[in-house]
């Protein structure tokens, strides 16, 4: 007997449902007590699954901190980003959405990337999280370069290392948690930023 459609993407919610309840649950402990001392029980609990559902879901912890990774582009909304770059061809407009795509990634989960940087350096499952997550990053940022060559923009050769340089969490938390700067401010200096340093002499469309 085959499931029918409708009953197979309820599976599937609840499923998602599940894992978004796991990943959560996992982010506020890793927060507040550090990775090293929660336990996948005190997960489990948090999130009301027994230790063997997470195991079954993420295989350990070390996956489970992977999926923070995940969870991170949906909640700064990186997927409809990427797709939104595929329409657009102006320099400017594609500068302008890496701007948004750093300011949604430090405002919605900079406790994340907190965690990730800080236990990176103490935790070596933690470091090959941030590392991946770098790396993932890289790929996004290289796309949108690529993609406003192929509009026919001249771009400095080292483009995706300026941009990366430029969206990092220290000019981030320099600017905003440090000098006081609104999020708006953020993102409106680091567009006008990306285009200067990235477009050849800041030619664009505006």
């Amino acid at each position: 007997m085959t499931d029918l459609p409708g009953i197979v993407r309820l599976r599937d919610q609840r499923e998602a449902l599940t894992l978004r309840t796991i990943l959560t649950a996992a982010r506020g402990l890793f927060a507040e007590h550090g990775y090293a001392r929660t336990p996948i029980r005190a997960i489990a609990k948090e999130a009301g699954v027994s230790p063997q559902t997470i195991y079954a879901h993420f295989g350990s912890k070390a996956g489970v901190l992977a999926g923070l990774i995940d969870l991170m582009d949906e909640e700064a909304g990186l997927p409809d980003l990427m797709a939104e770059a595929a329409e657009l061809t102006d320099g400017v407009e594609l500068c302008g959405l890496l701007a948004r795509a750093a300011r949604q990634v430090r405002e919605r989960c900079g406790d994340i990337v907190t965690m990730m940087n800080s236990g990176a350096t103490v935790d070596p499952e933690i470091a090959a999280t941030r590392a991946e997550g770098a790396s993932r990053n890289r790929l996004g940022v290289e796309m949108i370069m690529a993609r406003i060559r192929e509009a026919g923009h001249h771009v400095d050769p080292r483009a995706a290392d300026i941009a990366i340089a430029l969206m990092s969490a220290g000019v981030h938390d320099s600017l905003v948690e440090e000098a006081g700067w609104s999020h708006d401010d953020y993102e409106a200096w680091l567009r006008r930023t990306l285009v200067s340093a990235v477009l050849d002499g800041g030619h664009g469309h505006s």
